[in-house]
């Protein structure tokens, strides 16, 4: 169930769906990365991983720190 209300949230905080897409893409690959670090035992490749999640972390909230699109009405 919170993982729907993330989905939402973010969802929400985006502008649009393409806007969300890059970091989705970061986000998916750190966690394959960090993955896989961790199965082969190479801790460089888990801390890869790491970084990559943080940075689509990062990248994503100094994107959207305005705050979502308001809608101007004339």
């Amino acid at each position: 169930m919170s993982a729907l209300f993330s989905a939402q949230a973010l969802l929400g905080l985006s502008r649009t769906l393409d806007d969300l897409v890059p970091f989705l893409v970061v986000l998916a690959a750190g966690f394959l990365v960090g993955a896989w670090g961790q199965s082969a035992k190479m801790p460089v490749a888990v801390l890869a991983g790491i970084l990559l999640i943080l940075l689509a972390i990062l990248g994503f909230m100094l994107e959207n720190s305005s705050g979502p699109a308001q809608d101007v009405t004339p």
